[in-house]
C-alpha cells in the first residue's frame, strides 16, 4: 500500500477540491486540500490503523477508508468519478465488519458537511457541530457516531 501513496494522496486531494467545493468556500477547500500531500500522516494511518482500499476492475484505487483501534473512522474518501456508485457504502461495511470482529461497539467520525447525509443514511447520529481550523481557516464539520451494539 505504501507503493500507492501518490495515488491515494491524489484521490484525497481531488475529492476535496471537486466534491466538497459545493459545501465549502474556495478558501476552505484550498486549506483542507493542502493537507492531502502530508505523506507521513497518511503512511502512519496505513501502518497504525485498519486501512481499506477499493479498486475498480483495472486495479485503479477508487476509494479508501481507515479505522483506528478505538473505533474512530478516520478517513473515508471516494474518487471524484465514483461518487454515488456504492463504493463508500462497501468501504463503510468493511469498517463495520472489522469493528464488529474487534468487539468495537461504537464508531465515531468527523464528517464534512458533504458527507453528513451519507453517514445519516447509514445510521450515524450527530453528536455536535464543530469548527476545525486548518491553516487559520475555519471549517464546519460534525462529530457523529453509530452504535454497533450495546455493551
Amino acid at each position: 500500500m505504501p507503493d500507492d501513496i501518490d495515488e491515494l494522496k491524489q484521490l484525497y486531494f481531488d475529492t476535496i477540491v471537486i466534491v466538497n467545493k459545493k459545501d465549502y468556500t474556495e478558501e476552505q477547500v484550498q486549506a483542507w486540500a493542502s493537507t492531502a500531500y502530508r505523506t507521513d500522516g497518511l503512511l502512519k494511518r496505513i501502518d497504525e490503523q485498519y486501512f481499506f482500499v477499493a479498486e475498480n476492475d483495472d486495479k485503479k484505487i477508487i476509494g479508501f477508508a481507515s479505522l483506528a483501534k478505538t473505533g474512530y473512522l478516520d478517513l473515508l474518501y471516494v474518487h471524484k468519478y465514483f461518487q454515488r456508485t456504492g463504493v463508500a457504502k462497501r468501504l463503510l461495511q468493511k469498517v463495520i465488519n472489522t469493528a464488529t470482529e474487534l468487539n468495537i461497539s461504537r464508531l465515531e467520525t468527523d464528517a464534512s458537511i458533504t458527507a453528513k447525509p451519507f453517514f445519516e443514511k447509514h445510521n450515524f447520529t450527530t453528536i455536535r457541530q464543530q469548527t476545525v481550523t486548518i491553516s487559520n481557516i475555519d471549517l464546519i464539520n460534525y462529530k457523529m457516531e453509530r452504535i454497533l451494539y450495546s455493551c
